[in-house]
């Protein structure tokens, strides 16, 4: 009789996936058990056939070992080969120390992607997670995601384009600089003939791929998920990611008020106080969302609090490679639909806003050059993004150890119009640049660092 043994939870998608790995008659193995009890049973043969699709077209995958049941018999599973001493390629991607590692991480995976293209296959779902690095070898998984509708023939270039458009996407544009580079690749791996022409094509599938996976992964961040605590009652809405969530968390969230009476407050007003205080041996910081007045409160009650607007553009602007606090857990007070005082909870960076470093006795020995270089690539980021901040003065930026930082996220906007991004973007710099109004030595760098992104936006 054979013998399963599961000794490591690999990833959970809640009702949906598990992924294990333990023994299977005494080898290493990996195992995917499909958990809908609806839908379980389609997707586990998806994965099947798209598994087999690829190793009939000669594409490295983990090799397919059985197939069975639950003791339940209800929850189908396929079991596959565990590649020993493999990584997965975002983590070997996120340990890269250069452009040049990058690019060649990419070269190689334009191989296997062209590869596919050739064979008729094409992956939906071509995450860079969705490959294993072994060796000189490139694993790619997830047959579940697999089309072969085109088997056996290369796919057409709009397809092949689209396809390498949503790859891109995950990278852009925090590394659009190596999208032009990592295409060459694929191009001489499909033996098609370079142009602007195929590259702007291309440009425009990224751009396209990127505003669809931003509005998808802005929906999951409020929702229960591997990556979320979520909770949802008559009186609250909470959701906290699931590494912050613990007793004391969960006793902090549970009588939020209670507990900031004994935080430092470092910010005092009628639309929102900030605090600072230690869970679990972490600083972090509150800032409560108030309710100036019952005319305020009516006013606001039926409208997305702004803690849940700052929590959604916290997590905007870390997928676009913006420093900010990382945003730890959000909670409104609610009767019903209606809203009334929001919390959202970051984690503390130990630093100096821009506006006290430039005016204190410190400012003198700023490498200031090397600042306002942060800021430009700050800016290109926001820029590239189409992001508006809505509040640059000097305060919201804040200078660590590990870089520069912005907060107060509650007027960021994504802009899909192009002359509306210029126009707010226009008004964030004005605005950046009133901060050094009577500091000119200090604006006349800025403004040459402006200067190239104007360039750019325009």
């Amino acid at each position: 009789m054979d013998e399963l043994v599961c000794t490591d939870i690999l990833r959970l998608l809640p009702g949906k996936r598990l992924v294990c790995s333990g023994k299977w008659n005494g080898l290493d193995v990996v195992v995917k058990f499909f958990l809908d009890l609806t839908d379980g049973k389609r997707h586990f043969a998806r994965e099947e056939r798209g598994i087999n699709a690829l190793e009939n077209s000669g594409i490295i995958t983990p090799k397919l070992l059985f197939r069975g049941v639950s003791v339940s018999g209800e929850v189908p599973l396929l079991g596959f080969e565990k590649i020993i001493g493999s990584e997965d390629l975002k983590e070997v991607w996120e340990k890269a120390e250069s452009d040049g590692r990058r690019l060649d991480i990419l070269a190689r995976l334009m191989t296997v992607i062209a590869k596919q293209h050739m064979s008729g296959i094409c992956h939906e779902d071509p995450h860079i997670r969705n490959f294993l690095l072994s060796g000189e070898n490139i694993y790619t998984i997830d047959g579940d995601a697999v089309d072969a509708g085109h088997i056996g023939k290369a796919l057409p270039l709009k397809t092949s384009l689209k396809n390498l458009g949503l790859f891109f996407a995950q990278f852009y544009p925090e590394y659009a600089r190596l999208i032009p580079v990592a295409f060459k690749a694929y191009i001489s791996g499909r033996k098609w003939t370079s142009s602007d022409a195929l590259y702007g094509c291309l440009m425009k599938e990224v751009v396209k791929s990127r505003y669809r996976a931003e509005k998808d992964y802005l929906k999951k961040i409020f929702r229960e998920s591997t990556s979320f605590i979520c909770d949802k009652s008559i009186r609250r809405y909470m959701i906290c990611g699931r590494t912050y969530y613990n007793d004391a968390m969960a006793d902090f969230l549970n009588n939020p008020d209670a507990m900031l009476k004994n935080g430092r407050r470092l910010k005092d007003g009628n639309s929102s106080t900030v605090f600072l205080i230690e869970l679990s041996g972490r600083l972090l910081v509150v800032k409560r969302y108030n309710m100036k007045n019952m005319w305020h409160a009516f006013r606001r009650s039926y409208r997305q609090s702004r803690a849940w607007v700052s929590w959604r553009n916290a997590h905007l602007l870390k997928s676009v490679g913006v420093n900010t606090p990382n945003p730890v857990a959000m909670m409104e007070n609610r009767l019903g639909p209606l809203r009334s005082v929001s919390y959202i909870l970051t984690e503390y960076v130990d630093g100096t806003d821009i506006h006290h470093l430039l005016n204190s006795d410190k400012a003198g020995e700023t490498d200031l050059p090397g600042l306002v270089r942060q800021f430009g690539e700050l800016l290109m980021k926001f820029a590239s993004s189409s992001i508006s901040h809505g509040d640059f003065k000097a305060t919201n930026f804040i200078f660590s150890d590990k870089g520069l930082f912005i907060a107060d996220l509650d007027a960021v906007r994504s802009h899909r119009l192009k002359w509306k991004f210029k126009k707010a973007f226009q008004k964030d710099l004005v605005r950046l640049m009133q901060n050094w109004k009577n500091s000119p030595h200090i604006a006349t760098i800025f403004q040459d660092e402006i200067s190239k992104i104007y360039k750019i936006v325009n």
